[in-house]
């Protein structure tokens, strides 16, 4: 179920803990499902990441996830920290279930938060009406940008962005997905 990888990561988590003098810090979470990730980072006046460390509330997934993340940033611009995407997390950890890509998701959204704050970009806040996945908390945007990042059906969007496409809140996600990825099956053929 787990690489070898994976478990490693999660029994000898790299860059755990609080970095004192960061100077950027982003927290990203699920209360539904309970995972909450830190992550602190430094960077230099050039904009290099020369640190980062985390601390993660969540399971096995969620603490190796947060782990390698920190390693694959440290030494990056935040330029290009900000490209390291939930997929390559997932892989470098040697894969992760379907069921905990969620996990590599909040990895990434730290990642991006932290930079966000080292820049001063004030997190924008959805409303409860804009998830289209309502337990993993992901937005018709999030699933806007899978899509034009070459997601295509609904299994690809749920690995990219970490939607159930389950039972969420009472509402299926899978139905929601399957509409916006009509609408833009519907563009792409007005368009060619």
């Amino acid at each position: 179920m787990y690489s070898d990888k994976t478990i490693d990561y999660f029994q000898h988590p790299r860059n755990m803990g609080e970095l004192p003098d960061a100077n950027a810090m982003g927290e990203v979470g699920n209360p539904v499902c309970g995972d909450i990730m830190k992550m602190w980072l430094k960077i230099d006046k050039n904009g290099i990441i020369v640190d980062a460390k985390f601390k993660t509330f969540g399971c096995a997934s969620a603490i190796a996830s947060s782990s390698i993340a920190t390693e694959m940033i440290i030494g990056k611009h935040y330029n290009d920290a900000r490209k390291v995407s939930n997929q390559e997390i997932a892989d470098a950890l040697g894969g992760l279930p379907a069921h905990k890509i969620h996990c590599s998701v909040l990895a990434s959204e730290a990642i991006n938060q932290a930079i966000d704050n080292y820049l001063g970009i004030k997190p924008v806040k959805a409303e409860e009406g804009d998830y289209i996945c309502k337990c993993k908390k992901i937005t018709k945007d999030k699933i806007e940008e899978a899509i034009q990042h070459g997601a295509y059906t609904v299994k690809m969007i749920a690995e990219a962005t970490g939607a159930t496409t389950g039972e969420c809140g009472g509402v299926r996600c899978t139905p929601e997905i399957e509409k916006i990825l009509a609408k833009y099956t519907h563009k792409e053929k007005e368009q060619g």
